[in-house]
């Protein structure tokens, strides 16, 4: 991954909805969000006091809940509890910008990614939690089918420019007939087309959604009537009001963190059947889609297309209260994966055993999450920009007392073992090193004759990092002969 710049967001005066006049005149959206996070904050605090007693989270507690929304609710603004949930205005985030070498090493990954608020200097701006997307390498969009469908594309692409390399997926709050949109090409997804240092305006921002239009990124959807397009239904009207800066050409209105974990051939095949049965669900079925910030918004969908592979999936519209415990938010999911990939324990086989997601990718797809290759991005809002406030924004959930998941992210951007490449191979070569020379093999041998539940795992995860230390050792020869052969080119 390459550092290009830090940029550093302005302190905004007036900008906050901590004052019983300011939430009386905020949108229904930001309310929703709002509250989402003020009761998830009371639910997390008093679901660990319950805990601590020996007591699980029940119904009972619920009146505590309710006198604490209340509580909560005049200080959850920028300037009150919610500025708690902020990456600070202060904060210094170093943007990254994949390293194109990264392509040519790995055929296959997924990004998931937070995005932050937008504010457009014309039409307002969107809902204070952002928005979740996912790109896919080696999944592209089927253009025959005749409603969103993915395919495995045709080759495994050395180049982010090749029409083959993958797509974008979206969830969509305004769609009635399918759950999410795939937007072909990673330039189109995140750039919007648009080249470095090149400035957005009217016209680029009017040639995207002719473009978005030729490309069918939206055949096949049916849309519910959202506020912004009730006076012009047409599509191109829908692609201007909520589609760029929302399911495509991210970097034209939002902030964009991602993390980057590659995946196999097999665990690529379920991640797109999983999607594709998620569309046809509403496409052939009785049901309309109908999208809830509780219930079942972006990220809910984009983590479950996961959770064959990585972790548990979240319940969709869980019963009543019940649904507040398996809340999605899309910074959280963010770092929940830079967390998987990057600092999760891979030394123990034993633990590994005994947590579900883990233990099933390793005898199925002889995988683990925490792995070479895992790394973080940050992409700024596109300047210089015309269209769009470029002030830095990104909440993540937590409780307002503690501050974990914020620094956590800070931690993690900064650490140059999870955004550099050439860093990342190195640490995670001397990891399996590690583990590799740990190991008794005599010790392990006595141990499992004289009988073990974990005979079978100990050999299948030695052979496993085996085979990890031996692809990253080939990864750092290459890597450094495509660095020789980018310098030469560049003195010639």
């Amino acid at each position: 991954m390459t550092e290009i710049r830090r940029w550093r967001a302005p302190l905004q005066k007036g900008s906050g909805m901590g004052s019983a006049t300011s939430l009386l005149n905020a949108r229904p959206a930001d309310l929703q969000h709002i509250v989402l996070l003020c009761w998830s904050s009371v639910i997390t605090v008093v679901g660990r006091f319950r805990i601590r007693l020996g007591k699980k989270p029940s119904s009972d507690i619920f009146a505590v809940v309710l006198a604490g929304i209340t509580l909560l609710l005049n200080g959850c603004g920028d300037d009150g509890i919610m500025s708690r949930f902020m990456l600070k205005p202060d904060h210094i985030i170093v943007e990254r910008r994949p390293d194109p070498i990264y392509d040519q090493l790995f055929p296959y990954y997924v990004e998931l990614c937070a995005t932050s608020q937008f504010r457009s200097k014309l039409k307002g701006e969107g809902g204070v939690a952002g928005h979740a997307v996912m790109y896919i390498k080696g999944a592209c969009k089927d253009q025959q089918a005749a409603f969103p469908q993915l395919r495995q594309c045709r080759v495994a692409a050395t180049e982010l420019s090749d029409p083959e390399h993958g797509a974008g997926v979206s969830v969509g709050r305004w769609f009635r007939n399918v759950n999410w949109v795939a937007i072909p090409g990673y330039d189109l997804f995140y750039q919007g087309n648009l080249k470095l240092g090149e400035p957005l305006t009217q016209a680029h921002f009017d040639a995207t959604v002719h473009d978005v239009v030729s490309k069918g990124v939206y055949n096949g959807v049916q849309f519910h009537t959202s506020p912004s397009t009730a006076a012009d239904a047409s599509l191109e009207n829908f692609i201007a009001e909520e589609g760029i800066g929302t399911d495509l050409a991210l970097q034209f209105a939002r902030s964009v963190f991602c993390a980057r974990l590659p995946i196999t051939e097999p665990m690529l095949h379920e991640i797109i059947d999983f999607l594709n049965d998620k569309n046809r669900e509403y496409a052939e079925g009785a049901a309309d889609y109908k999208w809830s910030v509780w219930a079942d918004n972006c990220a809910h969908t984009l983590r479950n297309a996961l959770a064959a592979n990585i972790w548990p999936p979240l319940s969709v519209r869980a019963v009543k209260f019940r649904q507040l415990f398996n809340l999605a938010v899309p910074a959280n999911e963010f770092v929940n994966l830079a967390m998987q990939g990057t600092e999760s324990d891979i030394d123990d086989y034993q633990e590994i055993q005994h947590d579900g997601p883990r233990r099933d990718t390793l005898h199925e797809f002889h995988w683990l999450p925490t792995r070479h290759g895992a790394l973080l991005k940050t992409l700024p809002i596109h300047e210089p920009n015309e269209l769009y406030d470029t002030t830095f924004r990104l909440f993540t959930l937590q409780s307002p007392f503690r501050m974990g998941r914020t620094q956590h992210t800070i931690d993690l951007l900064s650490d140059d073992r999870f955004v550099n490449l050439g860093a990342n191979l190195h640490y995670f070569h001397d990891k399996y090193a590690s583990i590799l020379a740990g190991h008794d093999e005599r010790h392990e041998m006595l141990t499992s004759v004289r009988g073990t539940p974990y005979r079978r795992v100990e050999r299948l995860f030695y052979e496993y990092v085996k085979t990890q230390l031996a692809e990253v050792d080939s990864m750092l020869v290459r890597l450094s002969t495509l660095e020789d052969r980018g310098d030469a080119a560049k003195i010639k």
